[in-house]
């Protein structure tokens, strides 16, 4: 079979410095693509990845304000019931 390559295959380097910013992205089994990026596509990936995770620290921040408020409701219905010397049953 002729296959002929879809595009200019480039060969970077360990450790060689490059002036284009790239991103992998993998194209089936064993194939892996190599794309460049402009400055504002970089700019548009990383707002992408900033507001994520925005949002997965409001959803914890959240999470921990709800616990918070169970764990002094029950710290403070312990700490009255112990003022009323309200004890549990042995």
């Amino acid at each position: 079979m002729n296959e002929e390559p879809k595009g200019r295959v480039e060969i970077i380097l360990p450790g060689e410095e490059t002036d284009a910013s790239r991103i992998w992205v993998a194209t089936g089994a064993g194939r892996v693509k190599v794309v460049k990026l402009s400055p504002w596509q970089s700019l548009i990936v990383t707002a992408a990845l900033l507001l994520l995770l925005f949002i997965g620290f409001t959803l914890l921040s959240g999470a921990f304000l709800v616990l918070l408020v169970i764990a002094v409701v029950a710290g403070g219905f312990a700490y009255l019931a112990g003022m009323l010397g309200l004890r549990r049953p042995r």
